[in-house]
């Protein structure tokens, strides 16, 4: 976990004991629930909280979910049915499942993929539990931006009555981690609730930059939308693709039976493409069974619903490079490439991106999300900067506190050898030999 800043957002307040008594798998609030300035009566009329702790009752949420996340979450295909309730089939056990749904009069305004997790004693603390969101912790690196889900209009409604949901069992959990999109603002202290002094806390814990590409829907206006550098190198490619002799051509894989049979591709490329020495190192996140095994369910849940493409750049029929695209209502999203060494200096990476920004234009895209992690590979495509924040509650047992603080800490030192180790340069075999003499 990379360490807490010292600045706390703020302290707040305790949720009524009323609210506080009732159980924890459903909480209802009536426009008296929460009182004070600056909420209009509608942000707890009718609400109710219910916990889902079983798979099944995930999966029965399905329909409803896909509804509301066609209607809500334009732009974050991290945000998908599909994509969660595999992450969460896959890495969650029933004894940690904690799916908190939000309904205004019945009616599905939001969810939060949450599970529980137990965290080993660090630094002499008793051992920890925390609230996470789906995506978070297990499986880095594949899902990039977590989020609780919330209706247009809704957002202030539902993140209050999840971190209310928490709030009302603290001997259940130490700490609570909520990152927010970027559409979501930033986190208000009165989500915490009014009326008694809260003891607990909330900080800013950390915030991840994606690179965007705006897109105004025109196909045609890709190539003057771009900056000179980048056609420059589009059209390198290209010119040496040709030059090779070879026939070459982007084939974009959709129906589900085609993804499916290019994502061993994928798999092999974006391994080839970890490897390659004289560069930054790159993790293979699919390498790993478990991840790969996914990654595949996920990407065929959207394949059934169109919402995901693989693209792959064949030369006489052999695929040299593969780039996974995740698709949201609004907005595409570049995930994980691959590429054969041996065609890196053709720049085919480069080609397959050019080829999905157009077609995100040509389907009216809003946006292509780069990916989180602004880098010059990412920036020279585009300038805009989409910062998502995150935030922890710490509950208010003092135990909590202890156990967060020790966690902090062991966190700010992990987190500056993984940061440490993301800016290397994988060595070749003699340059290694010659580290290992020396």
């Amino acid at each position: 976990m990379p360490a807490l800043q010292s600045s706390a957002v703020g302290l707040a307040t305790q949720l009524p004991e009323a609210l506080a008594a009732q159980p924890s798998a459903q909480v209802e609030r009536s426009p008296s629930a929460v009182r004070g300035r600056g909420h209009r009566p509608r942000d707890t009329a009718h609400l109710s909280v219910q916990r889902l702790s079983r798979h099944a009752d995930v999966a029965a949420l399905e329909s409803e979910w896909r509804e509301l996340y066609e209607l809500a979450a334009g732009r974050n295909p991290y945000a998908s049915p599909d994509w969660v309730i595999a992450w969460l089939e896959h890495l969650v056990h029933e004894n940690e499942l904690a799916v908190l749904t939000v309904r205004r009069d019945g009616r599905l305004i939001g969810v939060a993929p949450c599970y529980l997790r137990s965290v080993a004693r660090v630094l002499g603390a008793s051992a920890a539990r925390t609230v996470q969101l789906a995506g978070t912790i297990r499986f880095p690196g594949l899902t990039e931006l977590p989020q609780a889900l919330a209706a247009r209009g809704e957002t202030r409604s539902v993140l209050r009555a999840v971190v209310g949901h928490w709030i009302a069992a603290p001997e259940r959990w130490d700490w609570l981690e909520l990152p927010l999109d970027a559409e979501q603002g930033w986190f208000e202290p009165q989500w915490l609730g009014e009326g008694e002094a809260f003891t607990g806390l909330v900080q800013h814990k950390t915030t991840r930059a994606a690179v965007v590409l705006p897109l105004d829907g025109a196909a045609a206006s890709v190539r003057t939308a771009l900056k000179r550098n980048v056609w420059e190198s589009v059209k390198r490619a290209r010119n040496r693709l040709d030059k090779s002799g070879r026939v070459w051509r982007v084939v974009v894989h959709r129906a589900p039976d085609e993804v499916a049979a290019a994502l061993p591709v994928l798999r092999r490329l974006h391994g080839a493409r970890a490897s390659i020495a004289g560069r930054r190192v790159h993790p293979d996140v699919l390498g790993d069974p478990a991840r790969y095994a996914f990654v595949a369910d996920a990407a065929g849940r959207m394949a059934a619903n169109d919402r995901v493409e693989l693209l792959t750049l064949d030369v006489d029929g052999t695929a040299i490079a593969a780039l996974l695209v995740l698709r949201a209502p609004r907005a595409a999203f570049l995930a994980l490439s691959g590429v054969d060494p041996h065609w890196w200096h053709v720049g085919p990476v480069t080609l397959l991106q050019y080829a999905a920004i157009e077609r995100a234009a040509e389907r009216g895209d809003a946006e292509v999300n780069l990916s989180v992690g602004p880098d010059i590979s990412k920036l020279r495509w585009s300038d805009r900067v989409v910062q998502h924040p995150e935030f922890v509650v710490c509950g208010p047992r003092p135990g909590s506190r202890r156990r967060l603080a020790a966690y902090a800490a062991a966190g700010a030192v992990a987190a500056v050898r993984r940061e440490a180790g993301r800016h290397q340069v994988r060595r070749t075999g003699t340059e290694a030999d010659a580290h290992d003499r020396d």
